[in-house]
């Protein structure tokens, strides 16, 4: 998936989103734009944890064109768990598994 907010250092927010992680839920975090660019990571704030595979409530929190391409890129049976970094509302990355 293309990123809406183009970042560096992508991989250093990996261990940090690392802690929001939750078998079988998709769970979307947002930080400033400003902790962004600064590497803070206390600046992490959960928006929301829904059901993984629980599209139609993704498509409620972050509008139906990202729910459907997040769909695009997940809903493929390889993965039981995604957590999706948002700055106002822009994306920015993910891990899953």
């Amino acid at each position: 998936m293309n990123n809406d907010f183009k970042i560096k250092n992508e991989s250093f927010w990996f261990d940090p989103l690392d802690e929001f992680q939750l078998f079988d839920e998709i769970v979307v975090v947002n930080v400033s734009e400003e902790d962004l660019l600064s590497n803070n990571t206390s600046g992490l704030e959960e928006v929301a944890s829904i059901e993984f595979g629980d599209w139609g409530a993704l498509e409620k929190i972050l509008g139906k064109k990202e729910s459907d391409l997040h769909k695009l890129d997940f809903d493929n049976g390889d993965t039981s768990w995604i957590v999706f970094l948002y700055t106002n509302g822009r994306y920015v990355t993910c891990i899953s598994g």
